[in-house]
């Protein structure tokens, strides 16, 4: 008695995987920016919270300063202007946007609140935004 596969069957099967991956190749790539998206506002919106508590536990004031047109930001300490980490934002993402904020900054305070409470937006390929909402008081909204 033989075991194994026959020709047939081994191409039926690779046939399978190739509409499958036909199938699923297209889908990936058109939810691949709201994934992005979402994935940098997360990332942004844990900066901040970072920030803040640094200003906080260390009575020092740290920073998020943008540079909108190189989509990128930095955490810095404030008076030292001594750079912590510098973030890229993905290629998805094709606009951000601050408002509200002196010099597309956001410094925090020793209490954890804002010097200038503004909203920083976030495009992405497909025209979606998301905003985060900066309040004075320090609170931190993400909004669609």
């Amino acid at each position: 008695m033989n075991k194994g596969f026959t020709l047939i069957e081994i191409l039926i099967v690779i046939g399978i995987i190739i509409v499958l991956a036909g199938i699923g190749i297209p889908v990936f790539r058109s939810i691949q920016p709201s994934v992005q998206l979402n994935g940098a506002i997360r990332n942004l919106v844990s900066d901040l919270r970072y920030a803040q508590q640094l200003t906080v536990t260390e009575q020092v004031k740290y920073c998020l300063r943008f540079f909108p047109l190189e989509k990128r930001y930095q955490i810095i300490q404030c008076e030292e202007e001594r750079s912590l980490s510098e973030v890229f934002l993905p290629d998805e993402i094709i606009t951000l946007t601050t408002t509200g904020f002196i010099d597309n900054e956001i410094e925090f305070n020793p209490y954890g609140a804002v010097k200038k409470s503004g909203t920083i937006t976030l495009e992405n390929s497909k025209n979606r935004i998301k905003t985060i909402e900066v309040r004075p008081s320090g609170f931190i909204k993400i909004s669609d």
